[in-house]
């Protein structure tokens, strides 16, 4: 697990830092690094300098309890620590000195393909990476190194059209040209209707919805509602086929699903999926709206 105890170490005496070549990294890439010293006097190593790799989740939902902001605390959970040991004692035991000097310790932490993304939901849960120094043990103070985490980098594929039949005869086929999408990137929705009662159609919407688990807890978010402003208000035309384009917002945190095969028991489980659920919004008091769901990767 990782430490939190900042008493003082020897280490305290140089000046040290952290050097990343990224601040983003995506599963199955490597963090690549070095700890700078700048050793004044002499350095003494009882045990060991190593960078720890800290997860760490943050459970927010018992603070709409009515619970003060210090008991909230106690929701914060390490997760997982990776350690890389930089410099240890000599092998006899016997503590090791390093005389004055600058040193460079270089070095790599894999990641795996099961660590969920980092994330941050509100009113819900948010996962942070960082990294630590510590020094025979002690964490060694403001060495907090924050890092971004993201998902493995998804294939694009060319989805299945969703279709969906409503009354008198109507029907309605979307699709997308690619299965995943950036952040603030176009995403462009054919759409064919066939309606060869021309029923009266005022106006179509599309809204994307954000569906977010933690282990058992789930919870779905509406991110906006856009109106497809391509298909005409009060439509009546038998058939039609058009492209709307909608703009994906910023800052979405990528689509992420739990593989269970190869998840270990340690991790939480955490699933981020997006859709956009597409309506025709029918004329007539009595009238039922249309309605289809399209999955969307956000990467």
């Amino acid at each position: 697990m990782g430490l939190t105890s900042t008493k003082q170490s020897t280490l305290t005496s140089a000046d040290y830092s952290l050097t990343l070549s990224s601040d983003y990294y995506r599963a199955q890439e490597t963090i690549v690094g070095e700890l700078h010293l700048n050793i004044r006097t002499k350095l003494r190593i009882e045990k060991e300098i190593r960078i720890d790799l800290i997860g760490e989740l943050i459970d927010k939902r018992s603070r709409r309890t009515g619970q003060k902001q210090s008991s909230a605390q106690s929701n914060k959970n390490i997760f997982f620590t990776y350690p890389r040991i930089l410099v240890t004692s000599h092998e006899n035991g016997t503590a090791r000195v390093i005389k004055q000097q600058q040193i460079t310790y270089p070095f790599r932490i894999p990641l795996g393909m099961s660590l969920p993304p980092t994330c941050d939901f509100k009113d819900n849960f948010s996962i942070n990476y960082y990294l630590d120094i510590i020094h025979d043990r002690h964490l060694l103070p403001q060495t907090h190194k924050r890092l971004l985490i993201a998902p493995p980098q998804p294939n694009v594929i060319c989805p299945q059209p969703v279709q969906v039949n409503g009354s008198n005869d109507l029907k309605i086929i979307c699709s997308l040209q690619k299965n995943c999408y950036s952040c603030l990137e176009s995403v462009p929705i054919t759409v064919h209707i066939n309606n060869p009662k021309q029923k009266q159609i005022l106006q179509m919407t599309a809204q994307l919805i954000q569906l977010v688990q933690l282990n058992m807890n789930k919870r779905e978010y509406e991110i906006f509602t856009a109106l497809l402003n391509e298909i005409p208000e009060n439509d009546k035309t038998s058939t039609m086929t058009t492209n709307c384009e909608i703009i994906l917002p910023t800052d979405l945190v990528p689509t992420f699903v739990t593989n269970d095969q190869i998840h270990p028991d340690n991790l939480p489980v955490i699933n981020v999926q997006y859709e956009f659920k597409i309506t025709a919004h029918m004329k007539g008091t009595l009238a039922t709206n249309v309605k289809l769901t399209l999955p969307i990767t956000i990467n």
